[in-house]
């Protein structure tokens, strides 16, 4: 255990966290060993090492799954840690600050494996770092798993050992659409999203989606993720009279989206935006013209899955109820957690059961049990097809409504119902 290495005695009801800051070729490395009511002595360790953005274009959506993977690793620590062969484990997690920069994946995570010695992987956050991360699982013969990165392309390179626990890209704007096609099937729509692999396969898929639906798409164009100016986009868009807009990419462009709605002169009847909207910044920052846009959620803590969810859909339940792993999270993140949070969440808890489910750490095992398991999370529920691709977990479309972010479809999970048109304010 860590606290011998620096000389600490460690009581059984003490509560330590231990971090050991290690600076490389300019990363950070953080080393948790996290608190448990089990003396160290009397517990291995699983090493799980993954990079995350926590500086960059992507370090909103990083840090919230940097917290929902650290509140998840601690209940498990507190809760008898992983159980293999009769004996019990606590999970530590390995980390560094990617820079939301693909060039810095494979040096991060070839250090993970080969001098950090991680036994398991997490991906990063993006499809684009994920499908720079994924080849390194199966080149060293390491389970990783997905909760950021949801691009479908991931699933078809045929890795052996790289599994998704979030919804595919593909399926992201499907409710909103769906939501219009029974409302307002007149609705003239426009798609413009970033040029990234995560976004592109959410618009290609979701304009072809809306068109197969009956829906006429007037305008359908993508940007630089890295963008300071859309308003030639928009202003386009609404020049080919849609009277819709779906799409965005990540944090920053969605917000860019918003701002310049306003400085083109133009005011959608439905905004539908990705990863930006649910995070509570987008409402902090923007005020009251982020009332009534919407966007897809893998999760939220009004959805409530819990051991008589399971119980009914005939599977088993795993890991803490939605109220424990939102405890958790306040310890790391007072701002509470967004779906980013349970996705990152939910692949420790994921990792956790394949291992005792496999009862071993041996590889070939661990991705046996993932191509078997179907339980239920607080997150939802998890079953991954032959490529590892996530098959049973549901999306939920969300909207700002006087502050408060609602879940407004489908109507199997809402807390209450679409308010249309978006007003600007």
């Amino acid at each position: 255990m860590y606290e011998k290495r620096v000389g600490l005695t460690t009581k059984a009801t003490a509560i330590i966290v231990i971090v050991i800051l290690v600076v490389v070729g300019g990363a950070a490395a953080y080393y948790y060993t996290l608190p448990t009511t089990t003396p160290p002595s009397q517990r291995g360790i699983i090493k799980v090492g993954f990079s995350i953005s926590q500086t960059g274009n992507f370090n909103v959506e990083g840090g919230k799954s940097l917290a929902g993977i650290q509140a998840a690793a601690k209940w498990v620590n507190d809760n008898g840690g992983v159980t293999v062969g009769g004996k019990a484990y606590n999970i530590s997690l390995v980390y560094y600050d990617d820079a939301s920069t693909t060039g810095n994946i494979v040096p991060l995570y070839t250090k993970l494996i080969t001098q950090d010695g991680a036994q398991f992987l997490l991906a990063p956050y993006s499809s684009g770092l994920t499908a720079a991360a994924a080849p390194l699982a199966d080149q060293y013969k390491l389970i990783m798993l997905s909760h950021g990165g949801a691009s479908d392309s991931i699933w078809t390179k045929g890795y052996k050992n790289v599994f998704g626990v979030l919804s595919p890209a593909s399926g992201y704007l499907k409710t909103a659409i769906d939501y219009l096609k029974a409302n307002h099937p007149t609705d003239k729509l426009a798609f413009l999203y970033a040029n990234d692999a995560f976004s592109t396969v959410v618009g290609a898929a979701a304009s072809n989606y809306a068109k197969s639906q009956g829906l006429d798409v007037v305008y359908n164009s993508s940007y630089p993720g890295t963008t300071t100016d859309l308003s030639p986009q928009l202003t386009a868009a609404k020049a080919a009279g849609a009277d819709d807009v779906l799409g965005g990419g990540h944090f920053n462009d969605g917000l860019l989206i918003m701002h310049q709605l306003n400085s083109v002169g133009w005011t959608p009847k439905f905004v539908s935006l990705l990863v930006a909207v649910t995070e509570p910044q987008f409402q902090s920052q923007l005020g009251a013209s982020a009332n009534l846009v919407t966007g897809p959620s893998q999760w939220e803590t009004t959805v409530n899955y819990s051991p008589s969810t399971a119980s009914t859909a005939g599977i088993t339940y795993f890991g803490p109820t939605e109220a424990q792993f939102t405890s958790y999270y306040a310890k790391y993140d007072t701002t509470g957690p967004t779906y980013h949070s349970g996705e990152a969440g939910a692949s420790i808890i994921v990792l956790a059961d394949a291992i005792q489910t496999a009862n071993s750490m041996n590889t070939t095992l661990v991705a046996s049990a993932l191509h078997g398991l179907h339980i239920m999370t607080f997150f939802g529920q998890f079953q991954v097809d032959s490529t590892g691709k996530q098959t049973a977990h549901a999306m939920v479309l969300d909207q700002w409504q006087s502050g408060t972010l609602v879940v407004v479809a489908p109507s199997t999970a809402t807390s209450g119902s679409v308010e249309y048109p978006y007003t600007g304010s």
